[in-house]
């Protein structure tokens, strides 16, 4: 009678062969995961569309090609997962991110290590791991409180909310604060955790602190209209404009409207912020009233209530306009800190999250302060034209 037992080689194959489709399910349901949450961030953003069902492709990973991955899609046709690469590439995940993504979610070098060889096959030792991770917490805060320029031509303020465990587990909201400095480059002015929803006080604590850091003048802060926002930023900055952002209100304004009215209201209130000067926006709010008022009284008294911040962007030239009506910039940024905290459903503490929006947020500034917007000139033209009064420099 033939032997069915199998020989240590094919016993150690079969195993491998087992680990190797269970690492593959594994990756194939976090990337399918990752992907419907990439997806109902697409649809917040745009309120006209919504889910279509998936595709199915294949996808080359470090692990092995997976089958079978359903990509989720959208009417529209216009999603695709940034987390996706290209048809035939493989899909690569960052070392030293994974590294850094999983000290902070609070997994030991130890494990780290045995992940890395599972995964990769790659083996660091713990010291090495240690040493790859290692942040202290003097280097933050040196970071978060390092001088600030006394100029900023625009600034823009925005949050977004983390799972933190402080004995319970909650979302909290983290600040991330961005500038355009006067001389069109970005910049990454702060970020803040405060264990408590958004307020007046913690706005002026955030306000307060860019003023310690040095910041003087400031031409116009850009927000979505957070409570306590605008101010608690006229408190510390008495001469600096505010810009309710255009995205923002559009999307709030049309979650109490019909679906079915959606893409028609949308279209009628773009014709305001896409006006020349208030004067004709101001004409187009009017023909806005007149034709939705009866239907949406809320949408037409959000946006007559809140008109003068809605339309202080028209102050500037057209060229400059498209940076500064919305906080899309800074948002995208906000985005990407989501995108890359989906492998942590929560942070063991405080520490943990400042580790990763330094890690995050100072690459990022890094990049920034590289790019030039191309904004210089024209704005040089505004100011010359207008003369010393408009001048970055005339806010106290």
């Amino acid at each position: 009678m033939r032997d069915t037992k199998l020989s240590h080689e094919d016993f150690r194959k079969e195993i491998h062969k087992v680990a190797r489709e269970l690492i593959q399910e594994f990756t194939k349901q976090l990337f399918e995961r990752l992907m419907l949450e990439e997806r109902e961030m697409y649809l917040e953003e745009n309120v006209h569309t919504k889910g279509n069902g998936y595709y199915e492709r294949n996808l080359i990973t470090p692990q092995g090609e997976i089958k079978g991955l359903k990509v989720p899609r959208t009417r529209d046709g216009n999603f695709r997962p940034a987390l996706l690469p290209p048809p035939r590439q493989k899909a690569m995940i960052d070392i030293g991110e994974l590294i850094t993504l999983l000290f902070v979610a609070g997994v030991s070098t130890r494990k780290i290590n045995k992940i890395l060889e599972t995964w990769y096959g790659i083996h660091y030792s713990p010291s090495s791991i240690a040493r790859l991770t290692k942040v202290t917490e003097e280097e933050i805060e040196r970071w978060r409180n390092r001088p600030l320029e006394e100029t900023y031509l625009f600034i823009f303020v925005d949050a977004t909310f983390l799972s933190i465990r402080r004995g319970t587990t909650a979302k909290e909201p983290v600040y991330v604060v961005m500038g355009i400095r006067e001389d069109w480059t970005r910049e990454i002015l702060g970020f803040y955790v405060f264990a408590g929803g958004e307020s007046a006080f913690l706005w002026r604590e955030i306000a307060n602190d860019l003023y310690r850091r040095g910041v003087r003048k400031v031409e116009m802060f850009i927000g979505d209209g957070l409570s306590g926002l605008e101010e608690a930023l006229r408190e510390i900055f008495p001469g600096a404009d505010f810009q309710h952002c255009v995205v923002h209100h559009m999307r709030n304004c049309l979650k109490g409207v019909r679906k079915r009215d959606r893409e028609g209201l949308a279209e009628d209130m773009k014709k305001i912020f896409r006006a020349k000067n208030r004067e004709e926006a101001y004409k187009e709010l009017m023909e806005l009233k007149e034709k939705w008022g009866s239907k949406y009284p809320s949408v037409i008294k959000s946006t007559e209530r809140n008109f003068h911040c809605l339309t202080a962007f028209m102050k500037y030239p057209e060229g400059i306009r498209r940076f500064i009506y919305s906080t899309n910039s800074i948002e995208r940024r906000m985005k990407e800190i989501k995108r890359r905290t989906k492998v942590i459903e929560q942070f063991p503490g405080e520490g943990s999250v400042l580790k990763l929006l330094y890690y995050l947020l100072k690459e990022e500034n890094d990049r920034l302060r590289s790019r030039t917007l191309p904004c210089k000139d024209e704005w040089e033209k505004f100011v010359k034209s207008r003369g010393n009064e408009v001048a970055a420099g005339r806010h106290t």
